[in-house]
This record gives C-alpha cells, sequence and structure tokens, in this order.
C-alpha cells in the first residue's frame, strides 16, 4: 500500500484537473475575443478557477469519501502553489 491510494488519487487529479480545465475555458474565451490579459489577471483568474474544488471538497467529506477529500485539500494546495508561481514570477 503506497501512500497515494486510488481515492486519494482520483481527489488529486480532480483537485488540479477541474481548475486547470476551468482556466483553459477562460483562457479560450479570452483568446476568441481577441482581448489581452495581464498576469495579475491570470493569477485572480486562477485563483478563482479553484473555487469549485471547495464545493467538492465538502461533497466529498459529507459522503463519507475522507481520503478523497484529502486528495483534493492536496490538488487545491497545489494549485495555491501554482498561483504563487504565477503571482510572484509570471
Amino acid at each position: 500500500m503506497g501512500f497515494l491510494t486510488l481515492s486519494m488519487r482520483l481527489g488529486v487529479l480532480i483537485g488540479i484537473g477541474l481548475p486547470a480545465f476551468l482556466l483553459g475555458i477562460v483562457l479560450i474565451v479570452f483568446d476568441t475575443q481577441g482581448k489581452e490579459i495581464q498576469s495579475a489577471t491570470l493569477a485572480g483568474l486562477a485563483a478563482l478557477t479553484a473555487v469549485p474544488n471547495l464545493l467538492l471538497f465538502f461533497w466529498a467529506l459529507r459522503k463519507n469519501k475522507d481520503t478523497m477529500a484529502y486528495g483534493i485539500l492536496l490538488g487545491c494546495i497545489l494549485w495555491a502553489l501554482f498561483n504563487f508561481g504565477i503571482k510572484f514570477f509570471g
């Protein structure tokens, strides 16, 4: 038995994949409208795309899927580190 169980892997995948997917949709919408995105705006949009993870986290806790909730939380922490990277180095 390893560090990441199957349920936790699914949570991490959701925790990183959902915000990345939403950020991709937002970037496509901005691109089709022909608007430029500054780095401060990109950092703000990337932070807002993590909000649906909050709902999924509490849903997993309510359904007693603790390891999936821990995975979603780990994905949120990794997404926050990505946001800090955009904010300070982007």
